[in-house]
């Protein structure tokens, strides 16, 4: 993890200008106070500024073209009300606001024009690092209007992926917005959590770590000559389930393949996680549904160790991402974890991480399935 250097702060008047270096290692002059901002994220940037309280300076975001607001998902003749985008529940201004796209995602191309328009202070743009050349012209066209960019970065940016980079992007975020404590309040929460359940399962030997599939289930994926994805060794999910759960992943190949019948078969794991992959699927989908008939002899599903994450989407590692941490860690490893109550463990982490009520605690834990999904007992 590199240091977050502040360079320089020159007082101009009343102005004030800070020079900092971003996670991409560029030196950025920003004027202050920042008034008027565009994000082009998957969600960490919004709802850090909700937290920091400073939300109303968003002008424009990477919002979906399907909408972020909420919708409903009927399974076994039950309905229930769903909204995987988290900023839009915290903050309902959200879906409002100006969709200036992004590098992926269901958001669109990212639009110069309308970024233009919005005539921000500056522009924040979290990094995949999955399209740099695209991501290059863009900051250089940016740069020509003259609005300063400053890049976070994506743990997948890095050969070896670590949770610490996002701690580093909460606090790059804390030095442009003036909050520095509130962004050390943050990583220290996420940090807790993340060392909670790193201490409790670092004493297990390899020969004693169950393989763990990642398995994405959507409807279609009949359609296209297979029964569910796998999600590779490259994958965030991945990494921080070998190097925080400290588990295996049973499926040692890259990328998020489509997988036959046959490969789950041989694959056998042990337990099996279903993240939220184009739907929303709880376990006994995977127990009862026929089209996943012939893989009822895989051992997760002999022994019944088949569970469900949050209603949030895939490869989005945002504020909340100690919350499908500890779901894995209790999942695959319950007796490490008996004292952990998931309902009420994460009713005080959103408390702690988003400083909300009770009330909003239950609309956000409600809003991502997390009593549909079979999470919670």
């Amino acid at each position: 993890m590199q240091d977050v250097t502040q360079i320089e702060l020159i007082i101009l008047g009343k102005e004030k200008e800070i020079t900092l270096l971003d996670m991409a290692d560029r030196a950025v002059t920003i004027a202050k106070p920042v008034e008027r901002v565009v994000a082009i994220s998957r969600g960490l940037i919004d709802i850090t500024m909700f937290v920091f309280g400073v939300e109303d300076k968003l002008v424009g975001a990477s919002v979906s073209t399907r909408g972020v607001g909420y919708r409903d998902y009927t399974y076994n003749g039950v309905t229930y009300r769903v909204c995987t985008y988290v900023s839009a529940v915290l903050n309902p201004k959200f879906g409002e606001l100006t969709n200036v796209g992004g590098f992926g995602g269901p958001y669109g191309t990212v639009n110069v024009e309308t970024i233009a328009a919005l005539n921000p202070d500056i522009l924040i743009l979290r990094d995949l690092c999955n399209q740099n050349e695209n991501v290059a012209k863009f900051i250089a066209s940016m740069e020509r209007l003259d609005i300063p960019v400053v890049v976070l970065q994506y743990p997948n940016c890095y050969d070896e992926p670590n949770v610490d980079t996002i701690y580093e992007e909460v606090e790059v975020l804390g030095i442009v917005f003036d909050r520095q404590e509130k962004a050390e309040e943050m990583v220290n929460c996420m940090d807790e959590a993340v060392e909670l359940i790193k201490e409790r399962t670092d004493d297990i030997e390899d020969e004693d770590k169950p393989n763990v599939l990642y398995f994405g289930a959507p409807q279609w994926a009949e359609r296209e000559g297979g029964t569910g994805f796998a999600f590779g060794i490259d994958h965030i999910s991945s990494v921080f389930l070998e190097d925080i759960v400290n588990a295996k992943n049973a499926y040692r190949g890259t990328g998020c393949p489509i997988m036959s019948s046959e490969q789950i078969l041989a694959l056998n794991p042990d337990v099996m996680i279903l993240p939220t992959y184009s739907g929303y699927h709880p376990p006994s989908e995977i127990y009862e549904e026929e089209r996943f008939e012939l893989i009822q002899e895989v051992k997760a599903i002999q022994d019944g160790r088949v569970y469900s994450l949050t209603a949030t989407p895939v490869r989005s590692e945002r504020l909340e991402f100690p919350v499908d941490l500890m779901i894995e860690a209790k999942c695959i490893y319950p007796e490490k974890f008996e004292d952990i109550d998931l309902d009420e463990w994460i009713g005080d982490y959103y408390r702690d991480i988003y400083d909300i009520d009770d009330d909003k605690i239950e609309e956000v834990k409600s809003s991502q399935l997390l009593y549909g999904l079979e999470i919670i007992e």
